[in-house]
């Protein structure tokens, strides 16, 4: 496995897994209003974390397939993690999660996790900051790591 910062080149195959992932682990978990926003706002966001004035982006990479990509802003907000269906369980979602973090020199990185990924995270010695909350009908868990 390899990890790789994105490049413009690969916004179509990244929407396309972020699409895939959301369509079943995270859509079914939201109301009407949350999967519109999220159909609406968080795919079409997807771009902006391209940006490596505010963003540090990569992309796993297995036999020259994208089956992962993660974003970190600013050094301390992990703003996407997905890992494609069929490398779920393979440890991407833990490669890509320890090359985001040792980007950063940051005390603290914080998250809003998908429900469905609340686990993954506490695995990860991330902890809820705060109780389940919605924003626009999208669930998510506050989340907070010491890094240092």
């Amino acid at each position: 496995m390899e990890v790789h910062i994105v490049s413009k080149g690969d916004l179509n195959s990244i929407h396309a897994l972020v699409k895939e992932v959301a369509t079943i682990d995270v859509l079914p978990l939201l109301n009407t209003q949350g999967q519109n926003e999220f159909l609406t706002r968080v795919l079409s966001d997807i771009e902006s974390t391209f940006d490596t004035s505010s963003y540090y982006s990569v992309k796993a990479l297995v036999e020259g397939e994208i089956v992962g990509y993660g974003a970190i802003r600013d050094g301390n907000y992990l703003t996407h993690l997905f890992v494609s269906k069929q490398s779920q369980g393979a440890g991407v979602g833990h490669f890509i999660l320890s090359h985001l973090l040792s980007s950063t020199d940051v005390a603290e990185v914080s998250l809003r996790s998908s429900v469905n990924a609340m686990s993954f995270y506490a695995k990860h010695g991330f902890v809820a900051t705060g109780p389940e909350s919605e924003f626009n009908g999208i669930r998510f868990v506050p989340m907070t790591l010491r890094v240092s």
